[in-house]
């Protein structure tokens, strides 16, 4: 089979997985501190044509491209006035509110909080009872829900280095070092952040991933006529 074939299929699939990429984002548009993931590319090895082996030459084959990597773009959303005193709403782009469950502590940018009554005492705690953290990791207790709590806001040296767990969560890593509280970080009471979703951004990623699956398709069909040609002839 012609090296074509495979290469312009190994582009297709890969392209699909680009477009799943974007078709979560625009389900996410809605979706309070989400942060919209960005996919890029990176070229299959090269091969070199009529040379001997190890020696490199401007003649080359290519073999398709792939999923290289998917980042998350910690852009600021937009920030809504909710009028709920149990809604918090980060100011800057790269601070996060910690909240845990079952001894895992997570970080995220949505600040859609509740309250939760245990023993006579009112926690702070996310939609799917995670406690909310204060900056000394212990969990924050609420005395008068109109008055602004004390959560606790926590920065990374390299955010790009934090692990996406879902749910607008995401946990730290080797690469993106550990959780630092923000002293006098500012948490907007009554207020949440939108996502950072930009639909008209997506409908034109989307249409190019579209552009170049159809070119990749269309070479796997050229392909395959040019084969059936070419076995016809024997």
């Amino acid at each position: 089979m012609i090296s074509s074939f495979y290469t312009a299929a190994t582009g297709a699939i890969q392209l699909q997985k680009g477009v799943d990429v974007i078709a979560n984002n625009v389900a996410n548009v809605s979706t309070t501190g989400y942060k919209a993931s960005e996919s890029s590319f990176a070229d299959l090895l090269y091969t070199n044509i009529k040379d001997p082996a190890g020696t490199d030459t401007d003649l080359k084959s290519g073999h398709g491209t792939r999923l290289n990597k998917t980042d998350t773009v910690f852009t600021q959303g937009a920030l809504q006035d909710t009028g709920r005193s149990l809604d918090y709403a980060l100011t800057q782009p790269n601070q996060f509110f910690a909240v845990e469950k079952n001894g895992q502590v997570q970080y995220t940018r949505s600040g859609d909080f509740h309250l939760s009554v245990e023993n006579g005492t009112n926690y702070l705690v996310a939609s799917d009872g995670a406690y909310v953290l204060n900056n000394n990791g212990e969990r924050v207790a609420v005395a008068n829900e109109q008055d602004a709590a004390p959560v606790g806001v926590f920065s990374f040296q390299n955010c790009d280095g934090l692990v996406r767990q879902g749910d607008t969560r995401f946990s730290a890593a080797a690469a993106s070092g550990p959780a630092a509280p923000v002293a006098g970080a500012q948490a907007k009471q009554g207020w949440l952040e939108d996502s950072s979703v930009s639909v008209a951004d997506e409908m034109v990623n989307v249409l190019e991933k579209h552009r170049a699956f159809q070119m990749n398709s269309k070479i796997v069909q050229l392909s395959d006529e040019i084969m059936q040609t070419v076995n016809a002839l024997r």
